[in-house]
């Protein structure tokens, strides 16, 4: 939803606020899980309260499960311009086999894979769906699987298939099993959210803008290692020569409560940037690891870790 004159600033301050966690640290890990907005926690826990109250067998329930996931079926069809139909949700990804990465998990690049000779050519794009835009009509691919619990903000354990024009005129479709109805009514609620309230195209370019922000600070200091090109979604993989992974995460998190992983290779650290992240936090990030990359394990003055007390 746009206001009149707000600033970016101003924006992401009042949309931060609706996303407690962004509050927690320097919230740097979306790539393995984002954060829940408070509507979206609130329409889960009301439809939760409702069945303890009443119980999960009342008359209308599966009438308005199956209206529930039409409307999340639609959010997610807008989000990849594509049609509700063509839209299937599951908690597995094994149902399709051997899903390609969009993007390379160790070093954040974008992959352009090529079709296979025989079989159908199914995309993960579980790094890109919400970070940067995607347009089935210009994937050649044959299914789009993602995870819905990272930028789409959605619950965890539910994954979106998209079945593409090939497979369906082969009369391919995707088995569907029972999810809960709580998963579905968030994910609608997530995503009909980033969609109306917080706009995709502006969610898009300030992604890109905070991503190359970080590429560009991280490659003015001197040691640091960069692995993600050019072409890249919205995951910057980096790497000290001198410290171990680990190392190296132990201290950004003591440093600036920096909520950020590693590669699934362990070799590098990984932050995913979005959109609710501030210029402020991507500066505050960097100069940590300039301050990091200037010593080694040894001779890095120590900080304590503060707690939270209860």
């Amino acid at each position: 939803m746009a206001i009149p004159g707000e600033s970016d600033a101003a924006k992401v301050a009042r949309l931060r606020e609706l996303i407690p966690a962004t509050s927690a640290g320097i919230y740097l890990d979306t790539a393995y899980r984002g954060p829940l907005p408070a509507e979206t926690a609130a329409a889960m826990r009301d439809a939760e309260d409702w069945e303890l109250r009443v119980g999960r067998a009342t008359e209308g329930r599966d009438e308005d499960f199956a209206q529930r996931r039409e409307e999340a079926r639609a959010v997610i069809a807008a989000l990849i311009g594509a049609d509700p139909g063509e839209i299937r949700f599951t908690p597995f990804l094994d149902l399709i086999a051997a899903p390609t990465p969009h993007v390379n998990p160790n070093t954040g690049a974008l992959i352009a894979p090529a079709r296979p000779d025989e079989g159908w050519l199914a995309l993960d794009c579980s790094l890109t769906a919400g970070a940067i835009q995607l347009d089935v009509s210009q994937l050649d691919a044959d299914f789009l699987v993602f995870s819905c619990d990272r930028w789409l903000l959605g619950p965890e354990g539910l994954r979106s298939v998209w079945i593409g024009p090939r497979p369906r005129e082969a009369g391919v479709d995707v088995p569907e099993p029972e999810v809960g109805r709580t998963q579905i009514l968030g994910l609608a609620r997530s995503v009909g959210w980033l969609e109306m309230y917080v706009a995709l195209p502006w969610i898009y370019e300030r992604t890109a803008a905070l991503t190359a922000r970080l590429i560009a600070g991280l490659e003015a200091i001197n040691g640091v290692q960069t692995l993600t090109p050019e072409a890249r979604a919205a995951t910057v993989c980096f790497r000290l020569p001198a410290w171990e992974t680990d190392q190296l995460l132990e201290e950004l998190r003591r440093r600036v409560f920096a909520i950020v992983g590693a590669t699934p290779n362990g070799k590098a650290v990984r932050a995913s940037i979005a959109w609710f992240n501030t210029e402020e936090e991507i500066d505050r990030f960097v100069s940590a690891v300039a301050e990091i990359a200037g010593h080694t394990p040894d001779t890095l003055p120590r900080t304590k870790r503060l707690e939270v007390l209860d």
